[in-house]
């Protein structure tokens, strides 16, 4: 017999119930440090007509009916939308419209994504400055984790470390770790990827280490497969890991370095081992970026994925766009790692299973 929620919520001394209250005093610290510095918060939509290109990534599908008429009558035809995957299209076209510093503060929702660290349905914030590189938003990072590890530490909180299995484990001073993608795929995955855009050089590489490359894989897949089967879980002994300097295959927003072009201004950031954030130096090109979107649909119809909109209005806003760089970052995984919970449902009120 499935338990009610009450019953649910006071499990284990009430585990939830105080990881429910750990998690509004993270909304309000998270609030509290990007307001102090400026930032003005917005509310982008949920339900758009492209949910991002992501090549990896699946949106969730919505059809809504087009006028009031009743199903069958004239103006009841469906409209295709889709759940953003992430807010980032409405977020930059706010940075283009004149709006230096903004943040967002919402869900996102993704398909097919469910385990330890993933729910189809999760909170997502990006921060948005005008005029800043990907190092800044670097600093901006460790800055917050630090300012939400102190935010949960206070007195109202105390009898949450009471309880078995939650423990503040993060140590907020300790020095983050900073790599590029290359130096982690040779330090963790056993050999050198070179430039990572010499793709028989790449294969001949990662298969004389043991990965299992197959003919027809692209550099995107040969470098995923590294960093999820040796990188990620090497990460996972140190409290925090930038990674940085991604190849351009695995960058379609990032602005790429002047002067190595095949080197991309991103970054993640990894808290023992689990990713917590995405960043980079925004690419502000429209006729570049326009190119990397149709590459990127070009993949995902080779790999038989759904093939999503191209967001116009998102083109036609990268004219007006300043220099800025932006991250998103995942509000229930930072939860995770400032309690020491280990599921993404036990921060999570509503989990999917629940809702």
């Amino acid at each position: 017999m499935e338990l009610s929620d009450r019953q649910r919520w006071q499990q284990d001394g009430g585990r939830r119930w105080w990881l429910i209250h750990a998690r509004a005093r993270l909304l309000q610290a998270i609030r509290q440090f990007l307001d102090r510095r400026g930032f003005v918060e917005v509310d982008p939509p949920a339900i758009a007509t492209s949910p991002g290109l992501e090549l990896h990534l699946d949106a969730v599908q919505v059809e809504l009916r087009a006028g009031m008429a009743a199903p069958g009558q004239a103006g009841s035809e469906l409209l295709r939308r889709y759940l953003v995957t992430s807010p980032e299209y409405h977020c930059k076209r706010l940075l283009s419209g004149g709006l230096p510093r903004i943040y967002s503060l919402q869900h996102a929702f993704r398909s097919g994504e469910r385990g330890q660290c993933h729910n189809p349905e999760f909170m997502m914030l990006e921060w948005y400055r005008a005029g800043a590189t990907y190092l800044d938003l670097v600093a901006d990072s460790r800055a917050l984790v630090r300012h939400c590890h102190r935010a949960l530490q206070e007195p109202q909180l105390q009898p949450l470390w009471a309880l078995p299995g939650l423990a503040p484990r993060l140590d907020a001073a300790a020095p983050w770790l900073r790599v590029s993608v290359r130096q982690a795929i040779a330090r963790w995955a056993g050999f050198d990827p070179g430039r990572m855009d010499d793709l028989p050089l790449l294969h001949r590489r990662a298969m004389a280490a043991g990965l299992d490359v197959r003919p027809g894989d692209g550099a995107a897949e040969v470098l995923l497969q590294a960093l999820v089967e040796r990188v990620e879980p090497a990460l996972a002994q140190h409290t925090a890991v930038v990674l940085d300097r991604w190849p351009m295959s695995l960058a379609s927003l990032a602005r790429p370095f002047d002067r190595q072009p095949h080197l991309a201004q991103r970054f993640e950031i990894y808290l023992h081992g689990v990713e917590l954030a995405n960043g980079f130096t925004e690419l502000t090109d429209p006729q570049e970026q326009r190119r990397r979107f149709e590459a990127d649909l070009a993949q995902r119809r080779a790999l038989g994925r759904t093939e999503y909109p191209i967001d116009e209005r998102f083109l036609r806003a990268l004219a007006d766009c300043p220099a800025a760089a932006g991250v998103a970052l995942g509000v229930d995984r930072l939860l995770m790692a400032l309690t020491g919970a280990t599921e993404i449902g036990d921060v999570q009120a509503f989990p999917f299973e629940f809702s």
